[in-house]
């Protein structure tokens, strides 16, 4: 065989697989158009009986046959693209057992997962309410309260901030999944640098005159605090928070 023929037959085969690959293209693009029952007309009898059995175990698992249907007709796009390349439902998902079991794990996923903006809020409102009650139990069996035995309205507020950052930050390393998740020694220096950043920003409201830092007397730290609870429960009530501020699991 010449040069010349294996140019030709080179140039054959790649023209093959370009209008192989224009046709899957065309293919997609109708798949990605077609409405559920337009998709479920293609299935494959394999794919078909798989998606019969995956609708069959949701339900048996909790799901309202609607919300089977909806959770089924949802993965009908993937399962049709691949089928085009020849991989089937089982391959490409594993067990009927492993696809339900993955399907309510990513559900448990997105409802623990909370912004960190929220979660830092949460941690603040608790912690400003738990130094909140120290301080006014303690400032009913100290005749003198000063800035040794308590601290300062600012300064509390500054360091309960930072705590909230902090025990936020803590949080989402811990529901991370562990490829994201940094190192327990990285979590530890972290966590050390933190503590160190928030013991200096509270020594600068040290230095404030009391007229912008004032301590304030027992009674008002409790109403404080528990004005600030209440806050923070009607917080998590209206995000629907159910993660545990300082352990970082559900209640």
């Amino acid at each position: 065989m010449d040069l010349r023929e294996k140019n030709q037959q080179a140039q054959h085969k790649q023209q093959i697989k370009a209008a192989k690959k224009r046709e899957q293209a065309q293919v997609a693009q109708q798949v990605a158009q077609a409405t559920p029952e337009e998709l479920r007309a293609k299935l494959s009898k394999r794919n078909e009986d798989y998606l019969f059995k995956l609708h069959k175990a949701l339900i048996e698992n909790g799901q309202t046959p609607e919300q089977a249907q909806k959770q089924v007709d949802s993965l009908l796009q993937e399962v049709i693209d691949n089928q085009i390349k020849g991989i089937p439902a089982r391959q490409l998902y594993g067990t009927v057992a492993t696809k339900v079991d993955a399907i309510f794990h990513k559900k448990v996923e997105a409802q623990n997962h909370v912004d960190f903006w929220k979660l830092s809020v949460d941690g603040g409102l608790l912690w400003f309410a738990m130094f909140l009650v120290i301080f006014g139990v303690m400032g009913f069996f100290v005749k003198h309260p000063n800035r040794n035995n308590q601290m300062g309205i600012l300064t509390t507020i500054v360091i309960c901030a930072l705590w909230g950052v902090l025990f936020a930050w803590f949080n989402q390393q811990m529901i991370e999944n562990k490829k994201k998740r940094k190192s327990v020694w990285q979590i530890i220096i972290y966590s050390i640098l933190a503590l160190i950043a928030i013991w200096a920003v509270s020594m600068l409201t040290y230095i404030l005159p009391p007229t912008f830092n004032p301590i304030l007397p027992p009674i008002v730290n409790i109403i404080l605090a528990v004005a600030a609870y209440g806050i923070r429960w009607l917080f998590r009530r209206y995000y629907h928070i159910t993660v545990n501020t300082l352990a970082g699991t559900k209640y």
